[in-house]
């Protein structure tokens, strides 16, 4: 193992592989040889740095609704402010508020989540004001401005980009080339609120940004708080940048081993030098994740390959008896806790395969492997048919989906050792939204999968378990807890249709955010450094204590908002 910098066992990201097939007979050649690649996570981030994240908000009028109480721009409110909760103190947020515009007067510039800053933020979100159209791309160029404008090592600091809208875009979206230069420079994860906004264009906005796109339904709206904290467990959790994973074929063309592709989803990959080298990009990854590609190979037959790629096993290479292993791939992968740090460099253990007399039988596939080949072959299938639009145009849309369906799986019901019960029950809830007109559905689904990411699939408590990090987990119960969002009204004699007894001075709420905030960083290193035998221990007082810090920030969180309705009332 040859690194730049060092990496203990439980910060290192780790790469591992599983061909499909464990041997192949001696003078048999696979033209499709799948080997499953594993690029897994540390489970915590103990070297969490600060983040960047611009909120970009939208306040257009039909966030506003008067016949639905409590309204959308209320419910995105309280959104915001859980989202401002959970920010650490190094973190930074950028509100920018837009209609058919970026409303200047509503929104900021980067704030520090300490102190003032967090309490600015609050009351910038306070103030928001539902009016106008929907124009994504203005407010989007203003996001990346705010990004590109820091100073300094500031452009060092991780940066996304959060987008909520309820409303379809009304400016040409699509026509616009300009947009291009928009999302090629920071991941964007975008929420779409309530059945009228376009999944098509946020779906588009987060596979071109490398980003999630997630939507809450009618029926589930006040459960926006928990979509954003399902995106915001992960940028606050990131364990590692610049991912990269290396493989280089055995042998020499045009008798060697050769990559012909890989099955990557919505990360980069690129085969070079005819197949002897391809590169997987996979960037930011989350404490506790779990990528996995498919790479296929042509292995040729033994009367191709030169012998030297064997070797015999002399422990049991006699005359009856010889084992020969072939060597299919080299793996390396590289990867740094953050940015501006030196890069880790790993060899990982290389890919063989056994090579046996014709007489053996052919092994069982393995299970793990054709399950990932299938879903990757199944998202592709399901990604087709939304890129064709074929989904919002075709009135039978859901009996489409499952034609398509039925086909893709008589082709697959002879492949030995998979089980596709896990599948149908994704592709029934995807047919079953289509059947009443909701596309949305399948949209975030074709996001989750590509990406490998949680995203929102109508309910946050919908999202695909496995791509769930133990982040995630945590802020997804603690936003499903959060009161229901009572939204502050004036009678006509100017009484406040909500009663506060006796506000806490604003400057005392402020320093107990902080201390609150390092008290919460200060547990959450518990369990990375406890000693060995303390692990049980140490995560029981984590999770006792967490909650008790949570309840006191959210409780000091909502107190600022009321205080400063009331202290205007009073002296008004």
């Amino acid at each position: 193992m040859a690194m730049a910098a060092i990496a203990s066992e439980t910060t290192a990201v780790k790469v591992s592989t599983t061909p499909i097939f464990r041997e192949i007979p001696l003078g048999q050649a696979r033209k499709d040889f799948q080997v499953l690649l594993r690029v897994e996570a540390p489970a915590v981030a103990t070297h969490r740095v600060p983040i960047d994240v611009v909120a970009v908000l939208d306040v257009s009028g039909s966030m506003n609704d008067p016949e639905k109480r409590p309204s959308r721009l209320g419910l995105l409110k309280m959104a915001a402010k859980f989202m401002v909760a959970k920010l650490d103190d190094g973190d930074r947020l950028s509100i920018v508020a837009f209609n058919d515009r970026p409303i200047k007067e509503l929104s900021s510039g980067l704030l520090y989540m300490s102190g003032n800053g967090r309490r600015n933020a609050i009351n910038v979100i306070d103030k928001l004001e539902a009016r106008g159209g929907t124009a994504l791309l203005p407010a989007l160029e203003e996001a990346v401005k705010i990004l590109d404008g820091r100073p300094g090592d500031g452009r060092n600091r991780l940066g996304f980009i959060v987008l909520l809208t309820d409303g379809e875009e009304s400016m040409g979206f699509f026509g616009r080339e300009s947009i291009h230069g928009v999302l090629g420079k920071y991941p964007i994860h975008t929420i779409g609120l309530g059945g009228a906004h376009d999944p098509e264009a946020l779906l588009y906005i987060a596979q071109e940004s490398h980003g999630t796109y997630s939507f809450v339904d009618n029926e589930n709206a006040d459960k926006l708080a928990g979509a954003l904290v399902v995106c915001l467990g992960g940028l606050t959790t990131v364990a590692a940048v610049d991912t990269r994973v290396v493989l280089k074929a055995a042998g020499s063309e045009p008798n060697g081993v050769r990559i012909d592709r890989i099955d990557s989803g919505g990360y980069g990959s690129f085969v070079s030098c005819g197949g002897a080298s391809c590169e997987v990009a996979v960037g930011e990854l989350y404490a506790g994740e779990v990528k996995h590609f498919i790479v296929h190979l042509h292995v040729p037959s033994t009367s191709s390959v030169e012998d030297s790629y064997y070797y015999c096993d002399h422990t049991a290479c006699d005359r009856h008896r010889r084992r020969h292993e072939q060597h299919l791939l080299a793996v390396g992968y590289s990867y740094s806790h953050h940015s501006g740090t030196p890069a880790i460099t790993v060899e990982a253990p290389s890919v063989f395969i056994q090579r046996t007399p014709e007489r053996q039988a052919l092994p069982h596939p393995s299970a793990e492997v054709l399950h990932h080949i299938v879903r990757f072959e199944l998202v592709d299938v399901v990604a087709g048919l939304v890129h064709s639009g074929q989904l919002s145009v075709v009135k039978d849309a859901g009996e489409l989906l499952q034609v398509r369906w039925e086909e893709f799986r008589a082709y697959h019901q002879f492949w030995g050792g998979l089980d596709m019960g896990a599948l149908e029950m994704e592709v029934d809830a995807m047919v079953g939204s289509l059947r009443k007109g909701t596309v949305a559905f399948v949209h975030a689904w074709v996001s989750s999968h590509q990406m490998q990411r949680a995203t929102s699939l109508g309910s946050p408590e919908k999202a695909v378990a496995e791509y769930l990090t133990p982040a995630m987990e945590l802020l997804l119960e603690e936003a499903l807890r959060l009161p229901p969002v009572v939204e502050m009204t004036t009678t006509v004699g100017g009484t406040a249709g909500v009663q506060v007894s006796g506000c806490v001075e604003m400057k005392m709420i402020d320093r107990r955010l902080e201390l609150w905030s390092k008290v919460r960083r200060d547990v959450q290193q518990l369990t990375a450094t406890a000693a060995d035998g303390e692990e049980h221990l140490a995560a029981v007082f984590q999770e006792a204590s967490l909650e008790a810090i949570e309840n006191a920030m959210h409780r000091d969180i909502y107190l600022v908002p009321l205080c400063t309705y009331f202290s205007k009332l009073i002296y008004s």
